[in-house]
């Protein structure tokens, strides 16, 4: 970007807006409410002129309001759960003296479920969707538009449920903040899908930057999980907002790493094998915290409607589930990294590795699926942590002069599990980096995370992101890049004006239809409307060779063995048979009952997809060039 250029040009759009504002001052002869509405539209329009500058300075925006709403956040809870559990569990452990209130633990994440279920049913009105696999949904189907109140009504509840000892974590609420902060600025705006899109991205780079204060593994992350683009267009507004928010947060929580470790460093080369060898058992992790956790939600809503009980009560009966296991091993609170900062120096217990290892999927599963609120980001590092503190112990063991400290495992196992689950190692190799600052253990995490990745990709198709995006239909590529085609139905875009007869349809009258008409397929059906076949130019021409046509009907003539489309099926699957056919024209028929409902034309259904790409990857319109 040329910045003396740009402010120039901005400089001009502006002077060109206050021009016609005075221009129109004179002459209005309206309400001084339709004159603001008007001059409104006029500053949003002129706004849109400009590809560079101006956006660099909504971004700048979105960046500051997310990071002030990640500060209040993080000290919300921080002061929430000092007040309810400091003193009762401290450092991870009871206090003697206030074991006689060990019953009243599981009351706080079951108090806090409940007043995020009343929140939810009676204030938001509405259930709460899955973290990230909402946003992207939004950016895949809704142009990254998320309702204007989100912002508002996710930070009250996640900050409810966390403090309160629920499961989930706070990173991805506070990135589900910021790009509701996002979403909301681009359409108060009237920004297009693309440019909302973005904006999605700098709220949810600047939400995890400012509470993970790292400003790089927040770029991609909302680049390379939520958005799937990384084209310069994209990236620079999101590079922008993420710094925004990091320094806004540093301001108030101060400039240091997320985790204190020591300085860790590859002992030997061999020492890769091990670190191979926690990236297979951290892929496969991954897999069972993935299946643990959807076993469980899916057992929630069954007994939800087995017993009828109301929606309201559900995340009080999770807390409470949750509750009577932390009680006893307080490291599975959501609030807490206490396991983690444990896990990476090499202090902490075996009984308390494996506890949490196999619990914390259980406790997030009763929390989050239940209806609360809460991330995964938390819970898939401290198990990753856990995994990484064992395996370190058992090799360091046996091998104590060819491989470091268990720390050094409890850390790289908490990224590559965690790689593991969402599929994304590059954004977990350089948050991992910046939580930690220690450059000389990015290689094992490297290494580590790319296997899990690909181990964790073999043994289960999906993240915890698809798993839900899947069963609602929305079909995703590998990293969470959106695959279009894939998430569009055939019945977006098909016609139902076709021309069809029926099986017994007379030959005279398909002659005199073919030759008063430019269509050149025709569509057969039963009686009931069932797809029979299609008669073509083909099956027209050898009819046509016949002089006498007494007693021919379609029935005669159609071609059968034809390729159809449901109307579950989607884009892609037409691009695909269109692309390796000669077919010009594909019926659509019904997937309960084979009756033809429409029909798809390959040069309509080429020209639509070219441009739902290019709403994706560009704005809609470019509506002039100032300067």
């Amino acid at each position: 970007m040329k910045f003396p250029e740009d402010l120039n040009r901005f400089r001009h759009v502006v002077n060109i807006w206050f021009h016609l504002l005075l221009r129109k001052t004179r002459a209005y002869k309206g309400s001084s409410q339709e004159f603001v509405k008007l001059n409104w539209a006029t500053f949003l329009a002129q706004l849109n002129l400009n590809q560079d500058f101006p956006f660099l300075l909504v971004a700048v925006f979105v960046g500051l309001v997310t990071g002030y709403l990640a500060v209040i956040f993080h000290e919300a809870i921080r002061l929430i759960s000092s007040f309810l559990f400091d003193g009762i569990a401290t450092s991870g452990r009871l206090s003697r003296k206030y074991h006689h209130l060990l019953p009243l633990l599981p009351l706080f994440p079951a108090l806090g479920g409940l007043l995020v279920g009343l929140y939810n049913t009676f204030v938001a009105k509405a259930r709460p969707e899955h973290g990230l696999a909402s946003l992207i949904k939004s950016v895949a189907r809704k142009e990254g538009k998320i309702p204007l109140k989100n912002w508002f009504h996710k930070t009250v509840t996640s900050v409810i449920s966390i403090s309160t000892g629920g499961g989930g974590g706070r990173e991805a609420p506070i990135a589900q903040v910021g790009a509701s902060i996002g979403s909301a600025v681009a359409q108060l705006l009237k920004f297009s899908p693309g440019r909302t899109r973005t904006l999605l991205g700098c709220g949810a780079a600047a939400g995890l930057s400012a509470v993970f204060n790292a400003p790089i593994g927040g770029v991609m992350f909302a680049v390379e999980v939520i958005l799937g683009d990384f084209s310069v267009k994209t990236f620079s507004p999101i590079v922008v907002a993420a710094v925004v928010g990091t320094v806004l947060s540093r301001s108030f929580l101060g400039n240091f790493p997320t985790f204190q470790v020591h300085e860790y460093s590859l002992v030997s080369d061999t020492e890769l094998v091990f670190y191979f060898l926690l990236g297979i058992l951290a892929g496969l992790s991954a897999v069972l915290f993935i299946r643990t956790f959807y076993f469980i939600e899916e057992l929630l809503k069954k007994a939800e409607k087995r017993f009828s009980i109301p929606v309201w009560a559900m995340p009080a009966l999770g807390g409470l589930l949750c509750g009577l296991i932390s009680m006893w091993l307080p490291e599975l609170y959501g609030f807490s990294y206490e396991a983690i900062n444990k896990a990476i120096l090499g202090k902490e217990t075996w009984g308390t590795m494996l506890g949490v290892y196999f619990l914390k999927p259980v406790v997030a599963a009763f929390t989050v699926g239940s209806g609360g609120a809460g991330g995964m980001f938390a819970p898939s590092m401290k198990m990753g942590a856990m995994l990484g503190g064992m395996f370190g112990n058992v090799v360091h063991g046996f091998f104590p002069k060819m491989t470091a400290a268990s720390g050094a495992y409890a850390l790289v196992g908490m990224g590559a599990l965690t790689a593991g689950i969402m599929r994304a190692p590059l954004t977990v190799i350089l948050i991992l980096f910046e939580v930690t600052g220690q450059y000389e253990i990015v290689l094992p995490i490297m290494f580590a995370a790319v296997t899990s990745s690909l181990v964790a990709r073999i043994a289960y198709p999906y993240t915890m992101e698809t798993y839900v995006l899947e069963k609602e239909g929305i079909k995703v590529g590998f990293g969470i890049t959106l695959t279009i085609a894939g998430n569009i139905s055939v019945t977006d875009i098909m016609r139902k004006n076709c021309i069809q007869f029926t099986s017994t349809t007379k030959a005279e009258t398909i002659i005199e239809t073919f030759h008063n008409t430019l269509e050149s397929v025709f569509f057969i059906t039963a009686n009931d409307g069932v797809l029979v076949g299609i008669i073509g130019l083909e099956e027209m021409n050898t009819l046509l060779k016949e002089r006498i046509f007494t007693g021919i009907t379609a029935e005669d003539i159609v071609k059968k063995n034809i390729t159809a489309l449901y109307d579950t099926s989607k884009l892609d699957e037409a691009l695909k048979i269109f692309e390796i056919t000669d077919y010009t024209y594909l019926p659509v028929v019904s997937s309960s009952d084979g009756k033809l409902i429409g029909v798809l034309k390959q040069d309509e259904t080429f020209s639509y997809y070219r441009k739902q790409m290019s709403l994706l990857t560009t704005d809609d319109v470019e509506l002039s060039k100032t300067g």
